[in-house]
């Protein structure tokens, strides 16, 4: 299996857990107007660009922005609730330190889909895009 196939089973397995557990997490607690459809956002990119690698039409680039964009929202929030626990700031430091390991997690994943998705380099993912069965 290629490095970018693997990327497009992990990016559909991990993007449709990922979303239905947003979608409990929004019916739960209402989320800030626009700020909830990112997550929506990024689990499609994923979602679409590994159905289109896998059934070989294309993709590698939209499953690339997909995994980024992933890194790009996880790499603030690991961050930002790694400083609260360091700094003890908050009001439940437990919190913080189990945010800071789970999307510590999360961003670990999403760095991993996005080198597997960009392994190969541009000319391949080109080639692969364009290669027909």
């Amino acid at each position: 299996m290629t490095p970018i196939r693997l990327s497009a089973w992990l990016g559909i397995a991990l993007g449709v857990v990922g979303a239905g557990l947003k979608v409990v997490r929004v019916m739960r607690q209402a989320e800030w107007w626009p700020f909830f459809l990112y997550d929506y956002f990024a689990a499609a990119l994923i979602i679409i660009g590994g159905i289109a690698v896998l059934r070989r039409a294309g993709g590698a680039r939209t499953l690339a922005a997909g995994w980024g964009f992933g890194v790009a929202m996880c790499y603030g929030s690991f961050f930002g609730h790694l400083e609260n626990f360091l700094q003890r700031r908050g009001p439940d430091l437990a919190f913080e330190k189990t945010m800071s390991v789970s999307v510590g997690v999360l961003l670990a994943i999403n760095l991993i889909g996005l080198v597997l998705a960009l392994w190969g380099g541009p000319q391949s993912s080109m080639i692969a895009e364009t290669s027909r069965p």
